[in-house]
């Protein structure tokens, strides 16, 4: 199973409840919406009453994730928190967003890539950011508060300027909100 790793360093009650959040990941509805919250609530410490958590969110390694309040994120995204994502207050997350915080290492000409070491790189999503659909963001990468970004784009390196609409393959800057 994909969350075996991360599963060790969680307690045995957190372990039952992200395995719970596993199975209702899956349902519509507010009242999923409400154990979906609950149950992030019970895994990460932290109160969550205010993030809005649709299906079919897969969510690996819990621990490294840091939500703020009023945060949104929409059907059949993935978010990969094992080296630390971290999404401020006012975050909307769109529809098939993956947000990605490891990587695989790649310098040992002699091993296969996919069994080298994995690499850990927080995200950091600054607060009041809309993340459009379909959007990829890669490890390491830190978005600076009130970015747009558009649907589609890949996100590779940081935004560090504030209040910016962002869009491409690569991400690049388009202008900025106001003018």
């Amino acid at each position: 199973m994909k969350d075996v790793a991360d599963m060790n360093e969680l307690g045995f009650l957190q372990k039952i409840n992200v395995r719970l959040y596993i199975v209702f990941m899956r349902f519509e509805g507010m009242w999923a919406l409400s154990i979906r919250r609950r149950l992030i609530a019970a895994i990460t410490g932290k109160r969550v009453d205010h993030l809005n958590i649709f299906a079919n969110v897969f969510i690996e390694g819990f621990e490294g994730l840091v939500v703020g309040e009023h945060v949104s994120i929409n059907r059949d995204s993935n978010l990969s928190c094992v080296g630390g994502v971290t999404i401020g207050d006012h975050v909307a997350i769109g529809h098939g967003t993956s947000i990605i915080s490891t990587n695989h290492g790649i310098d040992d000409l002699e091993t296969p890539i996919k069994y080298q070491s994995v690499l850990k790189a927080p995200v950091q999503i600054g607060r009041n950011v809309w993340i459009g659909a379909r959007v990829t963001i890669l490890a390491g990468v830190s978005i600076a508060e009130g970015t747009v970004i558009a649907a589609g784009a890949v996100v590779s390196k940081s935004i560090i300027e504030p209040n910016m609409v962002v869009g491409g393959v690569p991400a690049k800057t388009i202008k900025s909100r106001f003018g």
